[in-house]
């Protein structure tokens, strides 16, 4: 009987000035659940963007790669008196307490998952060509969370490829709810109290070359979700896995998945996420002062060849966004003029020229300073 041990080190990050409006995680309002189907659409990537309070994705303009692009959980099934995991693995029901243990199905891969004591864990996957077991299994999601809040803990994998070359590997495993913020989707919908969740997963992987030596492989798997209020299952996701191979690193994949709202079926049957639309649809939060709901987004940085600043206004404003040096030198300069409330401002800064250095880059709405160091690589 395979016995499994949660140990995991839990960070808190304390945020003053908290927005009471935020969305925060919950496992009854966001804890996948058996019998749900959602259908996503696999679409361009783009890079998550920043961190941080007031963010503005906007994914409006990425296309469809796959348009239909299924994920459906389901319970577990019995054998005799236990639970079927992965596998040849089971557990007896006597030993489940209250833990909550299903499959969530994609891609012709089987996903095991456990939760337990206010977190979700990854217990392995399976498919025709890879059997992977996680002991411990990994950290996938911890309930509840809100922005700020950051949780760590490692984990092991054994598995088979192709049913006979057997592999282990070793990693951790850190989730932080990192920014929040609006967006803007590829339905053309714009979303408030949107919150993201961002998973950087590492691990390392010894393999053997065809001369017979053996190398070390790190990889890095970054995944962001995006959460709005009244829906159990992210709005949109990106993933990107990276290859560290003799301080050499290289882009494995890069993808990301919309979930559109209106193909959530599940919803006619969550009524607690049901009553949140309701109250987001009655009206929202009374907002005050002068710049609240003001959303922006500053990416890349590090930038190369070029930097784009994108602004939602909650007011008029005349915007003029400068790039200068830590001395003060301004080396880049453009005047955008009067901005309507409620429009995407867009700005494309050419800094392929110049010298590798830090920069701040200073946005001005009317007299309002926002300001960022950028670094030019």
């Amino acid at each position: 009987m395979r016995k499994y041990f949660y140990k995991f080190v839990l960070l808190l990050t304390a945020v003053p000035g908290m927005l009471p409006a935020q969305h925060i995680l919950r496992s009854e309002l966001n804890l996948p659940r058996g019998g749900d189907e959602i259908v996503k659409q696999q679409v361009q990537y783009k890079d998550p963007g920043r961190s941080g309070e007031n963010v503005i994705w906007n994914f409006g303009q990425l296309q469809s790669v796959n348009d239909e692009y299924t994920l459906t959980y389901s319970e577990p099934y019995l054998i005799g008196d236990s639970i079927y995991i992965m596998g040849m693995d089971t557990i007896p029901v006597s030993e489940l307490s209250d833990d909550y243990l299903f499959t969530g199905t994609e891609h012709y891969t089987m996903y095991y998952y456990r939760f337990t004591d206010s977190c979700l864990w990854t217990l392995g996957h399976e498919n025709a060509a890879t059997l992977l077991q996680y002991n411990p299994p990994l950290l996938s999601g911890v309930f509840p969370m809100k922005y700020g809040e950051s949780h760590i803990a490692t984990y092991g994998s054994q598995g088979v490829y192709s049913g006979s070359v057997p592999f282990e590997m070793e990693g951790a495993v850190k989730i932080e709810a990192d920014a929040f913020g609006m967006m803007l989707l590829p339905s053309c919908d714009t979303l408030k109290q949107v919150m993201r969740t961002s998973a950087l997963q590492t691990f390392s992987e010894l393999l053997l070359t065809e001369a017979g030596d053996s190398v070390t492989v790190n990889t890095r798997l970054e995944t962001c979700r995006w959460y709005s209020k009244g829906y159990r299952y992210p709005i949109f996701e990106t993933i990107r896995n990276i290859v560290s191979r003799d301080s050499t690193e290289t882009g494995r994949f890069e993808t990301a998945f919309f979930y559109p709202p209106q193909e959530h079926y599940y919803l006619d049957e969550d009524e607690e996420n049901l009553a949140q639309l309701e109250e987001a649809e009655n009206g929202e939060e009374n907002e005050s002062g002068t710049w609240k709901g003001l959303s922006y987004n500053i990416f890349p940085n590090p930038a190369k060849s070029f930097l784009e600043v994108e602004l939602y206004l909650p007011r008029p404003a005349t915007v003029r966004i400068q790039l200068r040096t830590t001395m003060g030198l301004i080396v880049k300069e453009e005047n955008r003029g009067l901005v309507q409330a409620g429009e995407i401002c867009h700005s494309l800064l050419d800094v392929y020229t110049l010298p590798v250095n830090d920069y701040i880059l200073d946005i001005w709405l009317d007299d309002y300073l926002i300001n960022q160091v950028i670094l030019k690589r």
